[in-house]
């Protein structure tokens, strides 16, 4: 396997719609890389540069120390899984994992041999004389990597293979491409708008934005420390609460809402930190998950007594939707009693949770 190496990279189309601006990328080998970002974000563009098939504008792409900038994408030695499948519907399974090796002039034993290897890893064995349109989506899917596993490539390149399949089967076909990986000790890329695929599947994950690369980093990493607003309202479902206000110095460092209603004494971490932003505008994050329903005495909780505005029940746990600072703020609580909308209702803030983003730039104050 191989790693991949972007310096640079740019992809500016004509009328100078710029897709991707200076995307600088090491995927080590054996790594899997996951890039994530809204729609029209770049991401997708990026994973074609890497493939060959978008011409580089500006900047160098390396794949196993070769510049491949000027190289096809047949000789790339990369394999890429779309996300439409793209089989042929007339061949059989076994055409369709075949017909790339048949096109390189490998042997019958060969071409079987590798095949029916593939077919055993994906469980697709009973489906090999099949035609595409008698398979599940999932199926036609496992057919699609195949016929990449049995090229095998330096790189495997994925982009949004799972877009097409109902909740159940991302799940599934999630855990067999992570499984997969390890299994063949692949370098992988992997495009996705999906940040629950991105933290569940990727070694360390690119988050873009309007072609431009915000953070890459570790999942634990982007959902603990995210750089800037962006990544912080873009890891973790559901997203995380932003309350604006302002840095006072009033017998310690406070955060003050915009209403001057609540006014929040903070922790020694975040005083220390926050020193230089006193009479400054700043955006206050926290996720749902770290305002909870009971006092924790072990934890520095701060109480909230709010109104219920919107009540989820999802099984397991409860979304409660109440407003603050004119801000819609989320709660997500276990599932120990369901609360009723219109309820007054006590709420704790776990203030060593806290996230600190200038107003301004919107990038974390660290």
């Amino acid at each position: 396997m191989a790693e991949v190496k972007l310096v640079n990279v740019s992809k500016v189309y004509e009328g100078g719609n710029v897709a991707a601006k200076d995307v600088n990328l090491v995927v080590g080998d054996k790594e899997f890389v996951v890039l994530v970002g809204p729609s029209g974000c770049g991401k997708s563009t990026t994973l074609r540069m890497i493939a060959g098939l978008e011409e580089i504008s500006s900047g160098e792409c390396y794949i196993d120390g070769k510049l491949v900038n000027n190289v096809s994408p047949k000789d790339r030695d990369i394999a890429m899984v779309f996300q439409n499948y793209a089989l042929y519907p007339h061949m059989t399974v076994f055409e369709n994992m075949a017909f790339g090796l048949k096109l390189r002039k490998f042997d019958k034993k060969e071409i079987k041999e590798r095949v029916s290897q593939a077919a055993k890893i994906l469980e697709l064995e009973p489906y090999l004389n099949r035609k595409p349109k008698a398979l599940s989506g999932g199926q036609r899917q496992r057919v699609a990597v195949g016929r990449a596993i049995v090229r095998k490539p330096k790189v495997f390149l994925f982009d949004e293979p799972l877009s097409n399949l109902d909740a159940k089967l991302r799940v599934q076909m999630r855990t067999e491409i992570s499984k997969l990986h390890h299994q063949l000790e692949a370098t992988m890329i992997y495009v996705t708008h999906d940040q629950t695929e991105a933290m569940t599947m990727g070694d360390r994950i690119v988050v873009m934005k309007d072609g431009v690369v915000q953070q890459i980093d570790s999942p634990l990493n982007l959902y603990n420390k995210p750089v800037n607003r962006f990544v912080a309202g873009f890891i973790g479902s559901p997203s995380m609460n932003f309350i604006e206000g302002t840095i006072k110095n009033s017998n310690g460092i406070t955060f003050a809402t915009k209403d001057n209603k609540i006014e929040i004494k903070l922790s020694s971490k975040d005083s220390d930190k926050l020193t230089k932003q006193v009479d400054k505008e700043v955006i206050l994050g926290i996720r749902p998950e770290d305002i909870l329903s009971e006092n924790n005495t072990a934890k520095d909780l701060l109480p909230v007594e709010v109104k219920l505005e919107i009540v989820e029940p999802m099984g397991n746990e409860i979304f409660l939707y109440f407003q603050l600072n004119d801000s819609l703020i989320i709660s997500r609580i276990p599932a120990i009693e369901k609360p009723v909308v219109g309820q007054q209702f006590k709420l704790y803030l776990d203030k060593s949770k806290f996230h600190f983003f200038e107003k301004e730039t919107e990038q974390a104050i660290v």
